[in-house]
C-alpha cells in the first residue's frame, strides 16, 4: 500500500510503499488479525507514481472512464489509500491530457 509522507530533507511530498506483515488466528468462528511488522519497500515522488500508474493503466483508462472506476483501480491494483486517490487522479489528468467537464467522467483532449 502507498502512503503519502513529507520528505524530512526537502519537505516535498513522497509516496512510500509499505509492506505489512500480518498474523491471523481463528478464535472459534471468528478470525482475528493483527500487524506484526511494517517495512518501507520503495519511495517515489507523485510524478513517478503517476507515470508508473499510467503504464499499468493502459488497459483500464479509456475515453469516458469514471473517476470512481479509476479510484477503484488505484485502490485494488496499486494499494493507494482512498484519501490519496484524488491527488493521483489529478496528476493522471495532467499527464494524459484529460479533462472532466461533469466531474465524473474523464475524456481525452
Amino acid at each position: 500500500m502507498f502512503i503519502k509522507t513529507k520528505c524530512p530533507v526537502c519537505g516535498e511530498d513522497t509516496f512510500n510503499h509499505i509492506k505489512l506483515h500480518r498474523r491471523s488466528v481463528f478464535l472459534g468462528e471468528q478470525k482475528v488479525s493483527w500487524i506484526t511488522a511494517a517495512e518501507i519497500t520503495d519511495t517515489c515522488s507523485p510524478e513517478e507514481l503517476a507515470v508508473s500508474v499510467m503504464h499499468e493503466l493502459r488497459g483500464h483508462v479509456y475515453n469516458g472512464v469514471t473517476t470512481h472506476e479509476l479510484c477503484r483501480v488505484l485502490r485494488d491494483k496499486f494499494g493507494v489509500l482512498e484519501q490519496y486517490c484524488c491527488d493521483i487522479v489529478q496528476k493522471l489528468k495532467i499527464e494524459l491530457n484529460m479533462y472532466c467537464p461533469d466531474r465524473r467522467h474523464l475524456y481525452y483532449v
